[in-house]
């Protein structure tokens, strides 16, 4: 089966190619910056509707993995992220339509929760975004649902929640300055820097925010399994990807200090506005329906961060 993934290049992207190739899949990869790996045919685009033709010839399968993806930034200058997230993928499904392509795959986010009512997030439980760039995400969700009864696209978002880890083979990792604590916490100690955690009076076992992380290769798994089920499944369909259980900013930082040589100078601020102590994802339609687990813990997402980083 031929396989178009855009934002190719990117850390989601990558990991997704390679495990493509390796599962037999003949892979198109696009990006609008350079793809320096070769588990794609690739090429660079400045904007979706220019996208040349003949790359969606034979293709049976789109994977939009490619995204503006920040929260802060997207409140500055939302006209950006509409313009890619939302403008650019319905240029991206108009191509998919002149080329009879039926089966699509996008990369949504838990910034579709918004500041959820309940510390678990289902899927199908009440939710507003509370930025443009979760906007942009959920608005794609309504037009992928109203694009399955009007044109018949088959359909799976995948909400992702907080992604981190690296190839655990070390070509591919994320980019300095990603913003999650993680890699937060290993930048800065890796620099000799201290590192804050924001509140530590949560209502929450020992006191500190509790999130959802999973690593990047089950989610490129994820997206796999998705594929497949896109073969005997119709609709819009909708799924989290989490890691099956939430862990404390304490337990992430006693994880670090355990599985890397690193021992983080820790600090602690005040609690930021809005912040919620507890914030994981329920992933039970996942499990059943996607046939998909995460296979990494906490340990493995942090020991091959640190890997890659230290590389």
């Amino acid at each position: 089966m031929r396989v178009m993934v855009t934002g190719a290049g990117g850390y989601i992207g990558s990991h997704l190619c390679k495990m493509l190739k390796q599962n037999g899949y003949e892979v198109v990869g696009i990006d609008c910056r350079p793809i320096d790996h070769d588990y794609c045919d690739a090429r660079q685009y400045t904007d979706y509707s220019n996208v040349y033709s003949q790359m969606f010839t034979g293709v049976e399968v789109v994977c939009h993995i490619g995204a503006t993806s920040l929260v802060g930034p997207s409140v500055t200058d939302p006209a950006k992220y509409y313009k890619n997230n939302v403008s650019g993928t319905i240029s991206l499904l108009e191509q998919m339509q002149l080329h009879n392509i039926k089966k699509f795959v996008f990369a949504s986010s838990a910034a579709c929760y918004g500041e959820p009512e309940e510390d678990v997030c289902a899927e199908n439980s009440w939710h507003q975004p509370c930025n443009p760039y979760g906007w942009s995400k959920r608005m794609m969700e309504i037009i992928l649902n109203d694009y399955a009864h009007a044109y018949d696209l088959r359909s799976i978002s995948l909400r992702f929640f907080n992604v981190a880890g690296a190839d655990p083979e070390g070509e591919f990792g994320q980019e300095p300055n990603a913003t999650h604590i993680i890699a937060k916490a290993i930048e800065r100690t890796m620099a000799g820097k201290d590192f804050t955690l924001f509140g530590k009076d949560f209502d929450t076992p020992d006191g500190t925010c509790v999130r959802d992380y999973v690593h990047v290769e089950d989610v490129a798994r994820g997206v796999l399994n998705s594929i497949e089920l896109l073969e005997t499944t119709s609709g819009a369909r909708i799924f989290n990807l989490g890691g099956k259980r939430g862990y404390s900013n304490l337990e992430i930082i006693d994880s670090i200090n355990r599985v890397t040589p690193l021992k983080v100078d820790l600090k602690y601020g005040d609690p930021r506005p809005g912040d919620p102590s507890t914030l994981v994802a329920e992933t039970v339609a996942a499990n059943i329906t996607l046939n998909w687990k995460p296979k990494h813990n906490l340990d493995s997402i942090i020991s091959t961060a640190y890997k890659w980083y230290n590389k």
